[in-house]
């Protein structure tokens, strides 16, 4: 039997989602303590492979449960989260989790995902907002921003925003990105983004790009030539992995109760 899971993590310890030999992965603590409570080998399945650094507020993943002696142990779902949580360390938790249909797929399933990027802005760097956001001391221009990214949005070709390596793989940099929000609730300046899937450091360079028209070192208008060039040299630097969050997937079968994902209230 099928089960999907909602899980937040703070990416700062973790070398991303994926497991890897010798590294400390999300993937790799939650088959730990899986694996421990139902005796069984699990493999856990993710709507999105973040990278090392960034963080979920409400990343989703499945697994399959074989053995009648572990289905007997996901007869309380309340309890096999309590569990998971209490041997689970203190920055990976589950939050919510349903029993799912055998066609669904964590990844394969998903319609949209949706990230945020948190900067703030303020005089001097700030001790409880340094692990939060990327710090900037001079104001940006956001009506700048919104105006930059609003050549974004549609199905278009991001190869400009991207790692140099995909290009050189030749891999398909065509993505469809359905909503760019800049929120502004001061001190912080909250770049959300929405759409089908992202390339890799996508969002990092998106968000850098932007800053560039909010710092006015590009116009609003530069952003169309930029994304038609295709040269990842001419985009923006790549921000910092920090301050970027996993911020929910959709999906027909299963949806994670809003009010369990931290922060989303900002973005309705």
């Amino acid at each position: 039997m099928r089960f999907a899971f909602t899980i937040a993590y703070k990416g700062k310890f973790f070398s991303g989602f994926q497991i890897q030999k010798e590294e400390r992965t999300v993937q790799a603590e939650l088959e730990k303590a899986v694996t421990i409570i139902l005796n069984e080998k699990i493999r856990i399945y993710t709507a999105g492979r973040t990278d090392a650094g960034v963080s979920a507020l409400g990343q989703v993943i499945h697994l399959d449960v074989q053995s009648e002696k572990a289905m007997s142990r996901m007869d309380n779902l309340a309890r096999f989260i309590y569990s998971m949580n209490s041997l689970m360390p203190n920055d990976i938790s589950i939050i919510y989790g349903n029993a799912v249909s055998d066609k669904f797929h964590a990844r394969f399933s998903a319609l949209s995902r949706e990230y945020a990027y948190f900067t703030y802005v303020a005089d001097y760097k700030h001790a409880i907002f340094s692990d939060l956001g990327l710090w900037f001391r001079k104001p940006l221009n956001v009506n700048a921003m919104r105006s930059a990214a609003e050549y974004l949005t549609g199905e278009k070709d991001f190869a400009a925003f991207t790692r140099e390596m995909v290009l050189r793989n030749n891999e398909p940099t065509r993505r469809r990105l359905d909503e760019i929000h800049i929120i502004e609730k001061k001190p912080f300046i909250i770049f959300y983004y929405k759409g089908s899937g992202f390339l890799h450091n996508m969002i990092r360079i998106l968000t850098g790009t932007l800053i560039m028209a909010g710092r006015e070192e590009i116009l609003p208008a530069d952003m169309k030539s930029i994304l038609e060039g295709k040269k990842r040299e001419n985009a923006g630097v790549t921000l910092p992995a920090f301050p970027l969050y996993f911020l929910n997937a959709s999906y027909e079968e299963y949806q994670t109760p809003l009010e369990r994902i931290p922060f989303y209230n900002y973005f309705l």
